[in-house]
């Protein structure tokens, strides 16, 4: 018989190229004080697969649960755990002889998001449980009840969304899929869309500029997505979503086990074929569209090595535009189709603890066709990526060190054209005009380091430091980046970060909505990398008020940008992508101050507040007079943003209801005749959720923007596409009123 206790640990998700792991060890306490290792202790996490066994040392090391927090469970016969401790990020269990071996079980209430006061990095983790509160069809749609990344619509024709955060568009947000490249290139426009929610066990959002580890590219912060694992307690999962606008969808998630060998596959399809014009503007408000989604994982583990593949695809046709019996007509036709092979591979060193290297890969092919009315864009993008790392230490226990070196190579061949109607005799003839075509080769490899050193349970400083060569600037670009943690109790951690970041522009694909419009576009003829700076505070504590948890979280964070390109919408019917570093020594910058706060109010019912406060400016030149230029706010960028949600369940939690309020502040408006105003007014939007729970099912149906607020005229001059004022761009808030939806979940336990 076996002794079981039960711990709930707060952790850190530590990045790194083999993957997540908790590192610790199990040792004997003895009556004289006396600490010696136990050999063959199992340690596995609770409800789950997932286990391993202690060595000759008593070291561990065990794999991520498939969802966080979750209980860490050892056994080991005639013994019980008399104390826990973390140290130096490895989790340490002292165990004692015990004659009694009952069962004790210490459980505590389970978040469904957690802001880490043990990790180097500022870290919101939001689980599965979190995004099953809303109708999280997609990577897009997975922060409604978040206030760090805000979501907000691309245009008014084609149904794609993008995300902000720290004041800044998410293509300087680097978006990663268990540490490996995700949004890229050509899918920076559409790639949101194209991660279903259901393929999500969890998300970590990390503000400021992170570890060197995992690229140059992060200048704002980093959102990684966990997948579910071939570990997960569903042998089979079911999902099926629809909307009371017609839109169909089904997810699957099977497992398969075979010895080492483990697999999931995640198949998924999203169907909408209604028209639907609801304000009578001649436009379909949500596009038609078909989408298939494949996704599949092999795991291999042994002793000495762990390693993973992955193949994941996608296929979509959208169309929008006019409906069929608009007067005139004006088409948006989209074609996206990806594929992608990835791997991670890590060699373990058991009689060198502490020591390992591994190796991360990623082959891709993504190919889009997109069509705004007289506008026609064709981009095909090849692309590799190696990233190979060690690590080591100097002085065990007290310092880590990182090493590595990476490879990004990236092929385009991108094709703008304009379709022009010539009246040429009776028949009309079409022919186009380039307004840009690029093929385009990046070759950009680097070397880096970092060295983390560990004072006690206290304070963590780590630095790291990336040189990385572009082949086109044929210059070599250092990134310099640093962490502090510093804990002064168990309950709060301050951590500063500051570093450099380097991004390669794809102006057309990062800003393809602005193609729904009738703008002339102006590109500069040599548009450098942008460059920037990011510097941040961050100060969480969590209490304790009448017996109930509660966290408070603030943040900081100031980007500067040494160059920058900048979209310049300022006047009508102009569109112009310059460098920031034309205009001299003008500025381009951002700061983000926001407030989180977090409390139980009683067993079953949690409340979340937040707000945030964006001023970002940059310089914009003068389309007439290119000598003038004129420091302005970031176009469409809501100053001021607040949350508000509550989460109640039963004392079962076989019913739980989430509602939450998302307000959203007034933004600055480009010049356009249509819109006399300067700035957008403040709006909020509720959205709800009910969800029940019966034996292996869960039933729920919800609604999104209940109060029903929309956008006047989203589309600018709608009665004629053709004319130069036409624009439907300047998106500031909902284009679609309220969205009443249901679905079903069907969980098979293995």
């Amino acid at each position: 018989m076996f002794k079981r206790i039960t711990t709930l640990l707060l952790f850190s998700f530590y990045f790194s190229a083999i993957g997540q792991s908790i590192d610790g060890r199990v040792l004997e306490e003895s009556s004289s004080g006396k600490i010696v290792p136990i050999i063959g202790a199992n340690v596995y996490w609770e409800n789950t697969t997932i286990g391993t066994v202690t060595d000759k040392n008593g070291n561990y090391s065990i794999q991520e649960a498939p969802s966080m927090p979750a209980n860490l469970l050892v056994s080991f016969i005639g013994y019980k755990v008399a104390n826990t401790e973390i140290k130096d990020d490895k989790y340490l269990f002292y165990l004692t002889p015990n004659l009694e071996l009952d069962q004790v079980n210490v459980k505590e209430k389970k978040k469904s998001s957690n802001i880490s006061i043990i990790s180097k990095l500022n870290t919101e983790t939001l689980t599965n449980k979190e995004l099953e509160k809303a109708a999280c069809c997609n990577l897009s749609e997975c922060f409604e009840t978040n206030a760090t990344v805000d979501v907000a619509y691309n245009d008014a024709i084609s149904g794609a969304k993008k995300i902000k955060m720290l004041g800044l568009d998410g293509i300087y947000t680097q978006i990663t899929q268990e540490n490996l490249p995700l949004i890229r290139g050509l899918s920076s426009s559409f790639g949101l869309l194209y991660t279903p929610g259901p393929y999500i066990e969890s998300i970590q959002i990390i503000k400021g500029t992170g570890s060197v580890i995992n690229g140059f590219e992060s200048f704002t912060g980093q959102i990684n997505l966990e997948y579910f694992k071939p570990d997960s307690p569903e042998k089979f999962y079911y999902n099926l979503f629809g909307t009371a606008e017609g839109k169909l969808e089904n997810n699957f998630r099977l497992i398969k086990r075979n010895g080492k060998w483990t697999s999931n596959l995640f198949l998924h399809h999203s169907y909408h074929n209604m028209e639907i014009d609801h304000n009578n503007d001649y436009f379909l408000d949500m596009p038609h569209h078909n989408h298939f989604n494949l996704f599949n994982r092999w795991k291999y583990e042994s002793d000495e090595i762990g390693a993973q593949f992955y193949l994941r695809g996608f296929l979509e046709t959208r169309e929008g535009g006019t409906i069929e019996s608009a007067p005139v007509n004006y088409d948006v036709e989209i074609e996206n189709r990806l594929l992608e092979f990835s791997s991670k591979t890590g060699i373990r060193l058991p009689e060198k603890e502490g020591k390992s290297f591994g190796l991360q890969t990623s082959f891709r092919f993504h190919e889009m066709d997109a069509q705004y009315g007289d506008k026609i864009f064709d981009g095909f993008q090849k692309s590799a990526y190696l990233n190979f790392v060690g690590q080591t230490y100097f002085q065990k226990d007290i310092d880590k060190l990182f090493f590595g070196s990476s490879l990004y190579l990236d092929e385009y061949n991108n094709n703008l054209e304009k379709l022009n109607l010539a009246t040429g005799g009776i028949i009309p003839a079409w022919y186009s005009m380039t307004l840009f075509d690029e093929e385009r080769q990046d070759i950009i490899p680097g070397i880096y380091g970092e060295y983390t050193y560990f004072l006690d349970e206290i304070l963590i400083i780590s630095t790291g430091l990336r040189a990385d060569y572009y082949n086109i600037t044929e210059k070599l670009y250092g990134i310099p980046r640093i962490n502090i943690k510093y804990n002064p109790n168990e309950s709060t951690a301050i951590r500063l970060t500051g570093g450099r970041a380097l991004r390669i522009s794809n102006f057309i694909s990062d800003n393809i909505s602005l193609l729904a419009s009738n703008r002339d576009i102006s590109i500069s003829s040599n548009l450098l990398p942008e460059i920037a700076w990011n510097y941040g505070l961050n100060l969480s504590h969590c209490f304790y008020l009448f017996d109930r948890e509660g966290t408070v979280n603030i943040d900081f964070y100031r980007t500067d940008f040494e160059n920058h390109v900048v979209v310049n919408m300022e006047d009508q019917g102009v569109l112009s992508f310059t460098n920031l570093l034309d205009y001299g020594k003008n500025s381009s910058f951002s700061n983000a101050l926001q407030f989180d706060f977090s409390y139980s109010i009683s067993n079953n019912f949690d409340m979340k507040l937040a707000y945030k406060f964006n001023h970002a400016k940059s310089t914009y030149p003068d389309n007439n007079m290119w000598d003038v230029t004129e420091l302005k706010e970031i176009p469409l960028l809501p100053k001021q943003r607040g949350l508000i949600n509550l989460i109640y369940s039963n004392s079962n939690e076989n019913w739980m209801f989430d509602a939450t309020l998302n307000y959203v502040g007034k933004s600055r408006i480009p010049q356009h005749e249509s819109i006399s105003k300067e700035y957008s007014e403040p709006f909020s939007v509720i959205n709800c959720q009910i969800t029940h729970k019966l034996n292996d099912f869960d039933f729920y149906i919800g609604g999104e923007n209940l109060l029903e607020y929309k956008q006047d005229n989203p589309i600018l001059n709608y009665e004629n596409p053709s004319s130069d004022s036409f624009d439907a761009s300047l998106i500031w808030a909902p284009v679609m009123g309220r969205r009443i939806y249901f679905g079903l979940r069907y969980k098979l336990p293995i």
